[in-house]
């Protein structure tokens, strides 16, 4: 019989919070690192976190306020010291963003991993930014040709945490842009910078938006379009990516 161990397990954005509910959490698996046997799997749960994470965050302080935080808890029955991989793949609710983090660690039967009473236990830190292409939607095609075509994304930490002027996240750290590219056909590139809407729709933040001078299309086909739309945080590095798609017809 083997001795029930316990592991705290959370997983949190880089320069961001923790992976909530209001994000989806993020799925962490755990499996022996030598032999692969898998030995438990389970979504993180709870809150984004305490506010003043961000201060800890920015100053690189290694305790974490983790009152209410989003956590995975799994009990192994341990016979013998064993060296766990510990995966999570997250955020659950932005799949097109979603990234993997893992970390290995030797779990010694009884001796739980939790970080006592001051709560914590082990945590894992998933890079990158959750950007979602909001306009146009994936493979739009107008009745008729349009002058200009209004792109928009939604850009947050891997957290959901928003960005804003107001929150913690300034608009003025993010670099987003648009990258155009026909597809097929005749070469056409074009890049455009999304600015940060301050007036977006119903007040939301973290939208970033521009237009594109759409190009006249004299064939008889429809011109297929990708837009790639890319993210970028400079001071940490953070980057994410989403892709979306246009058909324009034949301009009469």
């Amino acid at each position: 019989m083997g001795i029930p161990t316990k592991i705290d397990v959370r997983v949190m954005a880089v320069g961001g919070k923790f992976l909530g509910d209001d994000i989806g959490g993020a799925l962490v698996t755990i499996t022996d690192a030598r032999t692969g046997e898998f030995l438990a799997e389970g979504n993180t749960r709870g809150d984004s976190g305490e506010s003043q994470l961000m201060d800890v965050c920015i100053n690189r302080s290694n305790v974490w306020p983790v009152d209410g935080a989003s956590v995975y808890t799994a009990v192994l029955d341990l016979d013998k010291p064993r060296l766990l991989k510990i995966s999570a793949y997250g955020p659950l609710a932005a799949p097109q963003a979603a990234n993997t983090a893992t970390a290995c660690q030797w779990v010694y039967p009884g001796k739980d991993i939790t970080g006592g009473k001051e709560g914590g236990g082990l945590f894992l830190e998933i890079h990158g930014l959750a950007v979602q292409a909001l306009n146009p939607p994936a493979h739009f095609m107008p009745k008729c040709a349009p002058t200009y075509v209004d792109i928009r994304a939604n850009v947050t930490m891997m957290c959901g945490c928003p960005i804003g002027e107001s929150t913690a996240w300034d608009p003025k750290e993010f670099e987003v842009v648009a990258k155009i590219e026909k597809v097929g056909g005749d070469i056409y590139e074009e890049t455009i910078q999304l600015a940060f809407d301050k007036k977006a729709p119903m007040d939301a933040p973290s939208q970033f938006t521009a237009q594109w001078l759409v190009p006249v299309n004299n064939t008889k086909e429809l011109e297929i379009y990708q837009i790639t739309i890319n993210a970028f945080q400079e001071r940490t590095g953070n980057t994410g990516i989403d892709f979306t798609t246009i058909l324009i017809p034949q301009k009469i």
